[in-house]
């Protein structure tokens, strides 16, 4: 596929297939910078006015509600939807092609970095299970075969077509991005161990192991397919990386373990309750001076009601029904009722280190070319 890495465990696509995902990926932009402006102008000139006919400013649920019912806004919610079961199925097509292939080169490939760790009597967390996240049929946990990679080497490929390529050839942008920000942050940390939660295939671990080469990584998740994937990636890539099969809301480290705990788009994926035992947690694992830091879409403090009225589509068409409440909570005084220091909490943008070095529209991509983050020196 155009502007992916090939590896040693990436999955191969035929020109057809290829050609599948680069429509996906292409009809995205599209929707992205072509269709989705348009409806802001609908909101503004005539749903918002509308709204506002009650004397009160409406909030992003009363303007998600009243946009349902503009045509083109129904439209587009139809084609992302559209869009995103297609590119599921494309991507399927070619799993399933090299199914057992694909974990026997993930078997075949040397470990000579890093390790791996199972845990068979892991239980999944209920809000993995209950629905399938991004619409992905079996989430990212089901496995099919012995020794299964396929949701890893999936999530590898439709990473690329959902970020419409923005996010470099590797997928790691984020992790680059955000990693030079903390060098610069945070200048005096030189961190021993650092541990990345919900890490997946280890896209956005890796680029930690680079920029601190003299630390110890270690990422968890809860997903055994996508943890072989990563260990394999990680070796073939020639990153040091430990994968453990663990939960962020317990983890099986010392206390005080870690001087850097992160995590890229991992809270939207949790549930209320679980919320608090994350950050109860990275606070017991982190050193003291150590930093956590949390990566994901920006709260919905940071900008206007349309804009948070957006999510309404990933909330209720692709199965993550957390957003509409994660990015509402108070983070940072939930940090200080985990044992933070309320003056130690930060949240910042982190420049994209790909759309600098390549000149890359913001407009064209749902990051606009900068990574939100909130976290919290212990």
């Amino acid at each position: 596929m155009r502007g992916i890495e090939s590896h040693a465990v990436l999955p191969d696509a035929n020109a057809d297939e290829a050609a599948r995902e680069n429509f996906c990926r292409d009809l995205s932009i599209r929707l992205e910078a072509g269709l989705r402006p348009r409806l802001r102008r609908i909101y503004e000139e005539q749903v918002g006015p509308d709204l506002r006919k009650s004397g009160k400013e409406p909030g992003f649920r009363e303007i998600a509600k009243a946009m349902r019912h503009v045509p083109l806004n129904k439209y587009w919610y139809r084609i992302r939807t559209d869009n995103q079961d297609r590119m599921y199925r494309v991507t399927g097509d070619l799993i399933d092609r090299q199914l057992e292939t694909l974990a026997a080169k993930a078997r075949a490939t040397p470990k000579n970095l890093g390790s791996l760790t199972i845990d068979p009597a892991f239980k999944m967390p209920a809000y993995l299970t209950e629905i399938d996240i991004h619409r992905k049929p079996g989430g990212y946990h089901t496995e099919y075969i012995e020794d299964d990679v396929a949701s890893g080497a999936q999530y590898e490929r439709t990473i690329s077509v959902h970020n419409m390529g923005s996010q470099g050839p590797r997928n790691d942008d984020p992790g680059h991005s955000i990693a030079d920000w903390i060098k610069q942050k945070f200048p005096a940390l030189k961190p021993k161990r650092i541990l990345d939660l919900g890490c997946t295939i280890g896209n956005n671990t890796l680029p930690y192991a680079q920029a601190f080469p003299d630390s110890e990584v270690h990422g968890i998740d809860c997903s055994a397919p996508c943890l072989r994937y990563a260990h394999a990636r990680a070796n073939a890539l020639g990153v040091d990386v430990h994968f453990h099969q663990m939960s962020a809301e317990k983890t099986s480290f010392p206390d005080g373990h870690f001087d850097l705990v992160v995590s890229r788009i991992l809270l939207h994926e949790t549930s209320r309750a679980a919320i608090p035992n994350i950050f109860r947690e990275c606070y017991r694992l982190l050193a003291p001076g150590g930093v956590m830091l949390h990566c994901d879409a920006p709260q919905f403090d940071e900008f206007d009601a349309y804009q948070a009225s957006l999510r309404d589509w990933d909330a209720n068409c692709n199965n993550e029904p957390f957003m509409l409440t994660v990015y509402t909570l108070p983070l940072e005084e939930m940090y200080a009722d985990a044992g933070f220091d309320r003056s130690k909490t930060f949240r910042d943008y982190a420049p994209s280190r790909f759309f600098r070095a390549h000149n890359t529209d913001p407009n064209a991509t749902r990051s606009g070319g900068r990574y939100f983050f909130t976290g919290a020196a212990k």
